[in-house]
């Protein structure tokens, strides 16, 4: 039973004038208790009836002593809902109610909800039923503003909603605040100008927020381990714990451990602000799949997979999310949509590892993995083995599949092929070193003099990102700076302020290919089909290698130059 219905409880005995009073008086204990109702119950708390005061009212007018027995006047048919009913089902019965009614009075101005043993469990004005169900009049915070949670925000502040943005890291909400992204996404500076001060506001605290919907898209990184480190996560839940009420949605937008909805956010959620679940809040689950550089169009294109903790919760958050794209997916529970983010990512991780582990294979045998892997793919709809790579890299891939193998971990199971494809992908970045290596010792260079020029440090290069996090290219570079000093890098995307923040030399093209022993192209940036390649490459040092992961540059054409040694993966 709610607060505010225990405010407006009369036994059937009461008299009109004790009945007033309740109505009148009693409901300043709870502040949100519609002001104009009594309930009836009798003496183990089932409801009887109700009176409003507009039935006081006519029936003082039409004679009825005040200081007469209440249930003279008691309306014991009221239109009364199950706990349990959505929102949705209540707003169709009640059109109903009214239909047969067809009175000037048979409006529903309060809706009163009951348990069943038939006990009064809520009752609250129809306009907050219409609020419920009228998502876009909620206002949204989004908790963790990096590349998922400022995309997202911008969005659905683009769509009309007020949305609060908030970071915990003073200098992005300092930087936004100036209209300055600090994630290099394209479109979002145009959405940030825009919306800015508008209905989009971000700030570093909780302080004066009027959400009703709370979004966590904070990180959720893994430890050596592969055990997600949830203090991010749990700094974020304490946010809204210290502002949540009744009826608000907490979304989950972070990758997390299968069954973390419901063993850690939500018994947080209720011990820290003494909410339940399903009669109090709401938690849902929407996995956020979008690809940096091009998030902004794929929040409105790609399928919105959701699952809720109950099917309230579920009701409001496809709700909020059918206003991003029609085209939702709605799965039995919520730990249905926690598996789908971590299948997503595993299984790409895993085809990439097996398109690799055949460069390796290919390598003994002096194949063109490339080649090979063309012929098989041609025409041959059930083979779609992807390109080989420097390694797979990325905030998500490279953690994932270690948080899907420490979910079913708990549950007794050991998964194999997640950490084997890991494995294989870690195993491409000493693959790429090696011929570093390789080239040095039978040209018989000095590590110690040699120059390396590093080509594309963001962790891919189309879609284009500034994100280093997990970035193959970096690790690479950190291994070979344990051998080799002279080593410059070039991005076209990063700037160079951040690659000196890195310990690095920043070099153009023209720099960085002028005397090179090696030049290495570890991302797939769409700028590079335009270098004029072979001017570059003859300002090299003679002999030297061209590394070029992505087979961006036609091999054949590069071998007829003279001392250059073309290699791939």
């Amino acid at each position: 039973m709610k607060q505010r219905v225990e405010a407006i409880l009369i036994k059937p005995n009461i008299s009109i004038r004790g009945a007033m009073s309740v109505i009148q008086q009693e409901t300043h204990k709870a502040p949100d208790t519609p002001g104009n109702i009594a309930l009836a119950v009798d003496k183990n708390g089932k409801l009887i009836g109700i009176v409003t005061d507009g039935d006081i009212r006519r029936a003082i007018l039409g004679g009825v002593d005040i200081d007469d027995c209440v249930d003279k006047i008691i309306n014991t048919n009221p239109a009364t809902f199950h706990k349990n009913t959505t929102t949705e089902e209540i707003l169709e019965k009640t059109i109903d109610i009214v239909k047969e009614r067809k009175t000037a009075n048979s409006r529903l101005d309060v809706i009163i909800t009951v348990d069943d043993d038939n006990k009064p469990h809520d009752v609250f004005p129809f306009f907050e039923l219409w609020k419920r169900g009228e998502i876009k009049t909620r206002v949204v915070s989004i908790v963790g503003l990096g590349y998922v949670g400022l995309t997202l925000g911008l969005t659905l502040a683009d769509l009309g909603f007020k949305v609060i943005g908030v970071d915990s890291d003073k200098k992005i909400v300092e930087q936004l605040k100036n209209k300055k992204s600090h994630i290099h996404e394209r479109g979002i500076e145009t959405l940030l100008n825009r919306h800015l001060n508008k209905n989009f506001f971000v700030q570093d605290k909780f302080e004066n927020n009027d959400s009703d919907v709370y979004i966590i898209c904070v990180g959720t990184p893994v430890n050596e381990q592969g055990k997600v480190k949830t203090e991010a996560l749990k700094n974020a839940l304490r946010y809204i714990t210290n502002t949540i009420k009744k009826d608000d949605l907490v979304v989950l937008r972070s990758t997390i451990p299968v069954g973390s909805c419901r063993d850690i956010v939500v018994p947080f959620i209720e011990e820290k602000s003494n909410l339940k679940i399903g009669e109090d809040f709401h938690v849902g689950f929407a996995p956020e799949r979008t690809v940096e550089g091009d998030a902004l169009n794929e929040l409105r294109t790609l399928p919105q997979v959701i699952g809720g903790y109950d099917k309230k919760s579920a009701e409001l958050t496809v709700k909020l999310f059918k206003h991003l794209t029609d085209s939702i997916v709605l799965v039995d529970n919520i730990e249905d949509a926690e598996m789908v983010k971590l299948i997503n990512n595993t299984y790409r991780d895993f085809t990439f590892s097996f398109a690799n582990e055949i460069a390796l294979i290919c390598d003994k045998f002096n194949l063109d993995s490339h080649k090979v892997i063309n012929a098989a793919n041609y025409g041959y709809a059930r083979s779609l083995v992807p390109k080989p790579s420097p390694g797979v890299g990325g905030y998500c891939l490279t953690k994932d599949p270690y948080i899907l193998v420490d979910s079913v971990r708990k549950k007794g199971y050991d998964a194999r092929l997640p950490l084997l494809a890991r494995d294989i992908n870690d195993k491409m970045l000493d693959y790429v070193c090696k011929k570093v290596d390789t080239f040095a010792k039978k040209q018989k260079l000095a590590k110690s003099k040699m120059k390396i020029f590093a080509i594309g440090l963001a962790f891919k290069g189309e879609p284009e990102t500034s994100d280093i996090r997990g970035s193959t290219s970096m690790t690479i570079l950190n291994k070979l700076k344990k051998k080799y000093k002279n080593i410059v890098v070039y991005d076209p995307v990063i700037k160079k302020s951040e690659i000196k923040k890195l310990g690095l030399t920043h070099n153009t093209l023209n720099q960085g290919f002028k005397d090179a022993d090696c030049v290495l192209v570890l991302n797939n940036h769409k700028s590079y089909k335009d270098l004029d390649i072979y001017k570059l490459l003859s300002t090299m040092s003679k002999p030297g290698m061209f590394f070029d992961a992505w087979h961006l540059f036609d091999k054949t054409a590069i071998e007829q130059i003279n001392n250059i040694d073309y290699q791939s993966i």
